[in-house]
């Protein structure tokens, strides 16, 4: 059984969720709606995410979808549109790579961490 503090990837996506909700207000671009709009809805979804894959058992999916939340982040200023603010766009580059790179760290170990089962011998 792994225990919490052993997916320290998850603790690491968990406050980059937490602070993509957060960052429209403190970098100051509330304002610019769609960017404003996509941190809260990427940003509490990757959070209650990774508040679940910190204390599973088996969250290989939950970190998957963590590694898509993150690219989503990625790519959102360009296809969302709010490539042109420079704190959104910015935000949304680091946050989504932390969350990418942190995810699929996680999904690697997880995975290196398997036991390797071996095949039943035929009688």
């Amino acid at each position: 059984m792994r225990t919490m503090t052993r997916r320290w990837q998850m603790w690491a996506v968990l406050i980059a969720g937490a602070w993509l909700f957060i960052s429209p207000w403190i970098l100051g671009y509330t304002a610019v709606a769609t960017g404003t709009w996509t941190a809260y809805v990427l940003g509490a979804l990757a959070f209650l995410i990774a508040s679940w894959a910190v204390t599973a058992r088996e969250p290989r999916n939950g970190i998957a979808a963590l590694a898509l939340i993150g690219a989503l982040v990625f790519v959102a200023p360009w296809v969302i549109g709010f490539a042109a603010h420079h704190a959104a766009r910015l935000d949304a580059w680091i946050v989504g790579a932390v969350m990418m790179v942190a995810s699929l760290w996680g999904l690697m170990e997880d995975n290196s961490r398997q036991p390797t089962r071996r095949a039943k011998p035929m009688a």
